[in-house]
């Protein structure tokens, strides 16, 4: 099914509204309690801060530039938005000195001209939007290769750090937050070894009913070997024995038709499904910093 196809028959469905809905949910409680999992003094010492109010999440960091980490999701879920919440959360930004910023915008909230109403205020149209991909969870055979996919350990929390850091642009100190995730109450972390060294690593965050493909990374000198479709099925089939019934992830919306975007087209080729494209509305300027590394949730990345 193509990609129009399927956002049209999600936006005239109810389930694709209650997908939708879900899935940002999810997003907020995994992205949380990655900050959640930080210790105090890193959180202090990068101003992180993961703001949840009426249904909605604001994340910042003065020291982390990366727009991962300073975002605002769920806005116009659960209430509709008014222009009065869109100034508090910009002048929380002001407050906290961080100048770029998305706020994301999905086609279910409320009301519908929330994107008018968020360019009234001052906010641009990013040129790049996310989709929402979500399959249900059924287990895959996985693939015979050379890479091997197991459970990260203690002792990985150094490996994870290095690969996920630098795809993030993350400072070094930033990115000790995803080793910190290594046997968490609703995460597993996985890392893909090939030849006995580990060159990818990858989250998953699991919460009721819902599955989340929450990062993963790639080292760039082992890029486009097929770390990433093996550790997409690897998450995907403990979804599966854990109970799950649905998986969701996100990934940048391709700008042409044949613009190269490996990570949508792993999503794809692993049974995931749009569901919602989701605008992303920032200060005028804003840009996403790129890598050299691989990430699964990028601009446009490359899985």
């Amino acid at each position: 099914m193509g990609t129009q196809l399927a956002l049209r028959e999600a936006a005239s469905s109810s389930d694709g509204r209650y997908l939708a809905a879900v899935a940002e949910k999810v997003e907020m409680r995994a992205w949380k309690d990655v900050v959640n999992a930080a210790p105090l003094w890193l959180r202090i010492s990068l101003d992180l801060v993961a703001e949840e109010s009426d249904g909605v999440l604001l994340l910042a960091s003065r020291g982390i530039p990366s727009l991962l980490f300073n975002r605002v999701i769920g806005l116009g879920g659960d209430v509709p938005v008014t222009e009065r919440q869109i100034g508090q959360i910009m002048d929380r930004y002001w407050t906290l000195g961080v100048s770029n910023y998305w706020i994301h915008a999905g086609p279910f909230a409320q009301p519908m001209r929330l994107g008018g109403m968020l360019q009234a205020q001052g906010l641009s149209l990013y040129r790049r939007s996310w989709v929402k991909m979500v399959r249900p969870a059924r287990k895959v055979q996985v693939e015979e290769s050379e890479i091997h996919v197991r459970p990260a350990r203690i002792d990985d929390a150094h490996r994870v750090a290095s690969i996920v850091g630098p795809a993030f642009d993350l400072p070094q100190r930033a990115a000790e937050m995803f080793a910190h995730l290594i046997d968490r109450p609703h995460w597993h972390v996985f890392v893909a070894e090939l030849r006995g060294e580990v060159i990818a690593a990858a989250g998953l965050f699991i919460e009721d009913e819902m599955a989340y493909l929450a990062f993963a990374a790639t080292r760039m000198e082992h890029r486009r070997l097929g770390s990433q479709r093996a550790l997409m099925q690897a998450r995907i089939n403990v979804a599966c024995d854990e109970g799950c019934r649905w998986i969701t992830t996100e990934t940048g919306f391709p700008l042409a038709a044949d613009e190269p975007n490996p990570s949508y087209h792993n999503m794809l080729w692993a049974g995931f499904r749009p569901v919602e494209i989701r605008d992303n509305y920032a200060p005028p300027g804003t840009q996403w910093r790129r890598s050299g590394f691989e990430a699964e949730v990028d601009e446009a990345t490359a899985c």
